[in-house]
């Protein structure tokens, strides 16, 4: 269904309450197995080739205990080979020392964002978090590593997806140097950049840079001050950018001793402006620094450089309640949330690194949304399209339900509705070919169908957001995640 901005986004009255939480349970097989051209809807474009690796929490609870927050749950990297009109779908759980400890036990032997270990204080006195390697999942330098960024990345096989290890580009990172679950390569040069945000007693914002063969060629760090929340970031030309939100751990105590969780030991400051720190690329200078009324996002949408200009995308909410409604997701969705009104805001910041004159406005066109996409050879450059996840009114608007594209230059809004009780992972898009039109490609997600019990890999039209090229049925549920990658090479 497509849905012109001039047209009425679908509203219904609200049907098959809880009908999206069976998208939470564990997911337990480890699986791998074809999907033939005859069972699916539609059918793939022949000119497609590619695997799709996701990462999601696989399971938010052990034995009979929940986890205490949706970030907790252990990594499970999923693999969708593309390949001569089939699909071939496999998984496997990310063995870290978390994950097999607790397999073991059938029991919470870890602490997590918001996960404390069943006992009391003594139980969770200076322990740290378990590295649940459950964020997002990239293939670059023939190294495939799944991300979790409070540690050190995990290296699978592309090719089984089992797992190697824990992974320090030779020692390059230092056991107090984590690396996030959102780098960005630059499509001109392959070099993929990242961060970390670590220190004692100070934080430091830890820079890298990988060469396209895998080799980190630099590690630099600068002081930003005060701890805050930095999930995501950007880069632009010359620059990265990092929007540190008012979210502080300002009572460490508690959390040392035992007493709470990371999340229950931050503090969201209403008083306190959001810094938009500006770093160049090269050196890891810190250019200028801009502040703006605080607001709390996770994550960034691309960036550009123009002159002495820089603006970057991200999405905004006012403070950081969204944390809070992730502690349970088994807990049934109620009435009261109207995500059209309240969700995070598509918003552009637009800085001078000559006057420091800053600015910032809502994207035109756009609704509430999250999980920003756009074409990957576009990264740090102007790009007309971005496309993202969102929750519509048609009935069952519990979970993330539909997709937009929005046009930065008409301000037009198209919107792909997946219909009652079907419910979407982050959209990916795919370009066509090298030499396409920007918005000239696929978007690739992993869609959980209320009606069968099961989940689908489907493919959307890019450009007209109407048609769903092709509805690939899988055998089983895939649980609700965060981030994944599609590439251009297959694996057996």
């Amino acid at each position: 269904m497509n849905i012109a901005l001039k047209q009425e986004l679908p509203h219904k009255p609200r049907i098959l309450p809880g009908c999206e939480l069976p998208g939470y349970e564990t997911l337990f097989e480890e699986l791998s197995y074809w999907i033939d051209a005859e069972r699916i809807i539609g059918a793939i474009p022949s000119t497609l080739e590619g695997t799709l690796f996701y990462n999601c929490p696989g399971r938010n609870r052990i034995g009979n205990q929940q986890y205490g927050h949706w970030f907790d749950g252990d990594g499970m990297i999923s693999a969708v080979t593309i390949r001569g009109g089939r699909a071939h779908y496999k998984n496997r759980y990310v063995r870290t020392p978390k994950y097999v400890k607790e397999t073991a036990a059938q029991a919470i032997r870890y602490r997590g964002v918001g996960t404390r270990i069943p006992g009391g204080p003594l139980k969770n006195m200076f322990r740290a978090p378990g590295n649940a390697a459950n964020t997002s999942v990239v293939l670059h330098g023939e190294k495939l590593l799944a991300l979790w960024e409070g540690g050190k990345p995990w290296e699978l096989s592309p090719a089984t997806l089992q797992t190697i290890g824990e992974y320090d580009y030779g020692g390059r990172l230092s056991s107090m140097q984590p690396f996030s679950a959102h780098p960005r390569v630059d499509p001109q040069t392959g070099d993929l950049y990242n961060f970390g945000l670590f220190g004692i007693p100070k934080p430091k914002l830890h820079l890298y840079r990988v060469d396209p063969a895998g080799a980190m060629v630099a590690n630099t760090s600068r002081y930003v001050g005060d701890y805050a929340m930095c999930h995501d970031f950007a880069i632009a030309g010359r620059y990265a950018v990092f929007i540190l939100c008012p979210a502080f751990l300002r009572t460490p105590f508690k959390f040392l001793l035992g007493l709470r969780s990371i999340f229950e030991s931050i503090e969201f400051d209403t008083g306190e402006n959001t810094r938009v720190v500006v770093l160049e690329l090269a050196t890891a200078r810190v250019v200028r620094e801009f502040e703006f009324p605080g607001f709390f996002g996770f994550h960034l949408g691309n960036a550009r450089e123009q002159g002495d200009e820089l603006s970057v995308d991200a999405l905004c909410v006012d403070n950081m309640d969204v944390m809070g409604g992730l502690s349970d997701v088994f807990a049934e969705r109620g009435d009261d949330f109207q995500f059209l009104a309240n969700g995070a805001r598509f918003t552009r910041f637009t800085m001078n690194l000559a006057t420091g004159a800053a600015d910032r406005q809502l994207i035109a066109g756009a609704i509430a949304g999250e999980f920003p996409a756009w074409n990957p050879h576009l990264t740090g450059r102007d790009n007309r399209y971005t496309w993202l996840a969102t929750i519509i009114e048609n009935g069952t608007p519990y979970s993330f339900n539909a997709f937009q594209k929005v046009d930065h230059l008409t301000g037009e809004l198209r919107v792909h509705d997946f219909g009652e009780g079907r419910f979407s992972s982050e959209p990916k898009f795919i370009p066509a070919s090298a030499g396409a039109a920007e918005d000239d490609g696929y978007l690739i997600s992993i869609v959980y169908n209320h009606a069968r019990r099961k989940s689908e890999i489907v493919l959307t039209d890019a450009v007209d957001m109407q048609r769903e090229l092709a509805v690939i049925p899988l055998e089983h549920h895939v649980p609700y995640g965060f981030h994944g990658n599609f590439y251009q090479q297959t694996f057996e």
